[in-house]
């Protein structure tokens, strides 16, 4: 092992058999980071388009699940690390050592990179084996750790089956959550709908009564009014009466009224007297007209005879209707 820290042989197999539980650990939080981002992809971001508050309700559920990682995560390098002591201090206390751990030691950034080199390079020797076996080297392979190799491959298969498992799990779960979101939003939407046509009918209701209030308002209002005006007027009406009353008694006690009753009424009489004359003279002049109609056919009979000769008939005929003539 480089660097300036030298251990023995057994030391430095129990360092690296530690640095490579470490990368396990290490890795299998990456696997859980990675699940646990798969998992806000396929729950939370369904739709093609976010508003400002769900990308922020998004990365907040994210913030919180990452934190909880991490913390498990650390709380887990805490308790392991805490097992490593107890047994270092179990080994020495059998041999009645005291132990001490020097804080500002372990904040050394010289010491830290050492460390950060002992474990880049047991990577790097990992990587190495890794391309030995792609090649075709696993003669040098021994038998126990070939067996140890299928025991983890067979842990692996397993835990890869529980995740499997547990993935489609939550892809149902998330299916089921993303129907019940559809759902739960047309929901909102008829509850939204429902309320607003609560509301407007309500609206309605109150601005109907309150017509209503108000009519019934105004049409006392109209009543009173045309009562008290129907009380004018007669009141009105009555003392009109009573005026016109007293003005006639007053005008039919003045001179001028006596005077003007006395002229008609000498008037109506002369009226009267004149009609009478004119009928009398519209008889006479009646029988006139009847007089000028005999005479006018007395003359025309006259002529006709008289075109026909001097006769004793002729002439006894026009004395005939002479005397019906001035009959």
């Amino acid at each position: 092992m480089e660097g300036n820290i030298s251990i023995n042989e057994h030391h430095r197999n129990v360092i690296e058999n530690y640095v490579e539980f470490m990368g396990h650990q290490t890795k299998q939080s990456i696997i859980l980071i990675k699940k646990a981002f798969e998992e806000v992809f396929k729950t939370n971001l369904l739709d093609e388009t976010y508003t400002k508050e769900e990308v922020k309700n998004i990365l907040n559920s994210l913030e919180k699940t990452m934190t909880n990682e991490i913390k498990c995560e650390l709380s887990a390098y805490t308790s392991t690390n805490l097992l490593m002591m107890y047994q270092f201090f179990q080994q020495a206390e059998k041999w009645h050592l005291r132990l001490n751990v020097d804080i500002s030691e372990i904040q050394n950034k010289e010491l830290l990179k050492e460390m950060e080199k002992i474990e880049t390079n047991y990577n790097t020797m990992n990587r190495k084996l890794e391309k030995k076996k792609l090649l075709g080297t696993s003669d040098n392979i021994t038998n126990d750790f070939v067996e140890v190799l299928h025991r983890r491959l067979d842990q692996l298969e397993t835990h890869n089956s529980k995740l499997e498992a547990d993935l489609k799990t939550l892809e149902d779960n998330c299916n089921k959550l993303s129907n019940e979101k559809e759902a739960l939003k047309l929901l909102i939407k008829q509850e939204d709908k429902q309320e607003d046509s609560q509301k407007n009918l309500v609206e309605i209701e109150v601005q109907t009564q309150n017509i209503f209030d108000d009519n019934k308002n105004n049409h006392d209002e109209c009543k009173i009014t045309v009562n008290q005006l129907e009380n004018e007027l007669a009141v009105a009406q009555s003392q009109l009466t009573l005026t016109n009353l007293e003005l006639e008694r007053k005008f039919n006690d003045t001179a001028a009224y006596i005077n003007m009753k006395n002229m008609i009424t000498k008037k109506n009489e002369q009226v009267r007297e004149l009609r009478d004359r004119l009928l009398i003279y519209e008889k006479e002049d009646n029988q006139d007209n009847v007089y000028s109609s005999k005479l006018s056919i007395l003359l025309a009979q006259w002529r006709a005879v008289r075109s026909r000769g001097d006769s004793p008939k002729a002439r006894t005929y026009i004395k005939f209707n002479q005397e019906e003539l001035y009959h």
